[in-house]
């Protein structure tokens, strides 16, 4: 019966054309990329949060490496437009207990080739705080983390469609 399950599977996997998005990606980007995180002038501790998170992406999703500028095939420039902590849940006694972390990346990718495209992409968090209190800087940093993460996701899933769609 496991065999049966797993060549179906297979069969219909293959049969509908699927190709994960990391091997579209890679088929558009190179094997050095540079990313730079413009510092938003407002909030610049979140900023290096974000910066942080989506290098980090780079390699583990993506397995690229991380270069210079000047070394880099590929750029990619990213600018936090917009990061907002909106109220979900509230207690018995009117306290915020539950937050949602909405973030908004532009990305404008700058290709080896010279070329030049932009995408916005946003991610979002739930995550939930003790009555009657503040949101934490760590409560705070992995929300960003993990917003990051999704708009990042939702960027490779746009870079991935067009290239598969120019056939590159």
């Amino acid at each position: 019966m496991k065999k049966y399950f797993l060549f179906c599977v297979i069969f219909f996997l293959s049969a509908c054309g699927y190709i994960p998005t990391s091997k579209l990606a890679d088929r558009i980007f190179n094997e050095k990329v540079y990313v730079n995180v413009e510092l938003n002038a407002q909030d610049p501790k979140n900023s290096i949060f974000v910066a942080d998170t989506l290098k980090e992406v780079i390699i583990s999703k993506l397995g690229r490496k991380l270069a210079l500028k000047h070394e880099a095939d590929d750029i990619i420039n990213v600018k936090m437009n917009n990061l907002t902590f909106i109220p979900l849940v509230y207690d018995k006694n009117g306290y915020v207990v539950s937050y949602k972390a909405k973030l908004d990346l532009e990305f404008n990718v700058v290709f080896k080739d010279g070329k030049t495209q932009l995408f916005n992409a946003s991610g979002s968090y739930d995550f939930d705080i003790s009555p009657n209190s503040i949101i934490s800087d760590t409560a705070r940093f992995e929300a960003i983390r993990y917003a990051s993460s999704e708009a990042f996701d939702e960027f490779i899933s746009m870079i991935a469609i067009k290239g598969y769609k120019n056939g590159n």
